[in-house]
């Protein structure tokens, strides 16, 4: 046989407690933001070369090929392109959303 045991009686929440749970309201930004005293910080310019052979590509020269091509192709939002470099094939493969590929030549 177990002693009972007293559950705490809830009191109401005086008019007191209920005023600070209430949310502050926000004040006027009436300063100016702080000006900045250092520089952002910028990534360093990246330069992608592939080489083969006797051959060199440029990506950036690629992927501006791949996204000229498939702009005329491709119809609605993109929202994946995969780009294989094939330099043995002198060919660039490339797919679009998953479903959409082609080819254009190196």
């Amino acid at each position: 046989m177990g002693v009972p045991v007293e559950k705490p009686v809830k009191k109401p929440a005086s008019k007191k407690t209920a005023a600070a749970k209430k949310p502050a309201t926000k004040a006027k930004a009436t300063a100016k933001p702080a000006a900045k005293t250092a520089k952002a910080a910028t990534a360093p310019k990246e330069t992608v070369k592939i080489q083969f052979g006797e051959d060199e590509y440029d990506y950036a020269e690629i992927r501006k090929a791949v996204e000229a091509d498939y702009k005329g192709k491709v119809k609605g939002r993109i929202k994946s392109v995969e780009i294989y470099i094939k330099p043995e094939d002198k060919a660039v493969y490339y797919v679009v959303n998953g479903d959409f590929s082609d080819k254009i030549a190196l």
